[in-house]
């Protein structure tokens, strides 16, 4: 019966401190994979996928440096140009792709092209809305980032 009543209660926090955080950042959030170790010059997916409750423009970028914790500070420090032996999305040929997605749930996978040099990446994703002066959507509602290794 203890045993019952201590299990129960933990079930009720994690529940209700999940529903504080999904509360906090208003239900935003967001989820972005990649495939764990392709090939050079192989063809690997890329998903993201969550729940947002207004539509956002999701930026998802590709690099071989860590992720920034905002879309503003990645486009300003480290969205750089195409750079030869990178990896990239064949939908845009770039390291960067833009999709609108909700209201509500979204799931989008895109064909990313590995790069020809063996070493880590990132897939980077931002979740973002228009700044409070209703300007381009650099406002950060949700971000992710997943490491994985391009192997030779």
């Amino acid at each position: 019966m203890f045993r019952r009543l201590v299990i129960s209660t933990v079930v009720v926090a994690a529940l209700a401190s999940a529903a504080a955080a999904l509360a906090g950042n208003g239900g935003y959030r967001m989820y972005v994979a990649a495939q764990h170790r392709p090939a050079t010059g192989s063809v690997y997916s890329v998903t993201i996928h969550g729940r947002a409750p207004q539509r956002v423009l999701v930026y998802v970028y590709l690099d071989n440096q860590a992720c920034r914790a905002s879309w503003k500070s990645e486009d300003s420090q480290n969205v750089s140009a195409f750079k030869a032996g990178q990896s990239y999305f064949q939908k845009t040929g770039k390291a960067l792709l833009t999709a609108w997605v909700g209201p509500g749930q979204f799931d989008i996978a895109y064909n990313a092209h590995a790069g020809s040099e063996a070493q880590p990446e990132y897939a980077c994703a931002y979740m973002t809305t228009p700044s409070a002066n209703g300007g381009a959507y650099r406002t950060t509602m949700a971000h992710r980032s997943n490491a994985y290794f391009v192997t030779g």
